[in-house]
């Protein structure tokens, strides 16, 4: 599963070094590495996805292996990937990360609190994805990772791996909603 995720980063990489050259874009080297990262989190997020629908069988390495490869390119790897200056050529990153920085850096940090949550749930749960990692009725919580919050947050490593799975994504999402040029 390793080869198959290091492949997935690799033809993505040839991917966006091709389509750079074919539009004549310069792609800078830390544009580049920031959208391989988010290829590689990406590729990553497809496999746990795929297993939690059912389209693939649960594989426990495979999921952990995904969950890692989310967990180390998130946090402080991440946030690094973004530091000023964040607008580049053939980058879809807004200024707006630099102006929000804290918010930036929150999110990148609570993307690797969730994948390693979803990589527990993994070690926990070897043979078969068990019915505690799957949501239940009632396990939604209101807003996503920017919405106010009157009570501390719950542990993603106590929730069910297919809430911590979801939770993260919400994150995935409301990073690019606030901090991705519009229209892109």
């Amino acid at each position: 599963m390793r080869l198959k995720v290091r492949a997935l980063v690799l033809s993505a990489a040839v991917f966006t070094m091709a389509i750079s050259a074919a539009t004549g874009q310069s792609t800078s080297p830390k544009v580049a590495e920031r959208q391989q990262d988010m290829k590689a989190m990406a590729g990553a997020a497809k496999i746990i996805d795929a297993m939690f629908k059912d389209t693939s069988p649960y594989d426990s390495r495979a999921f952990k292996t995904a969950a890692e490869t989310i967990r180390v390119h998130s946090g402080h790897r991440l946030s690094a990937l973004f530091e000023a200056p964040v607008l580049a050529e053939a980058s879809k990153a807004s200024a707006s990360i630099e102006a929000d920085r804290p918010t930036f850096d929150k999110l990148a940090a609570e993307l690797g609190v969730y994948a390693s949550a979803l990589a527990v749930a993994a070690d926990r749960n070897p043979a078969v994805l068990a019915p505690e990692m799957r949501m239940k009725s009632g396990d939604v919580t209101m807003g996503g990772p920017l919405a106010k919050r009157k009570a501390a947050a719950p542990d993603p490593v106590k929730m069910p791996a297919e809430h911590a799975f979801h939770m993260m994504l919400q994150i995935c999402t409301s990073c690019h909603a606030k901090f991705r040029v519009k229209g892109e």
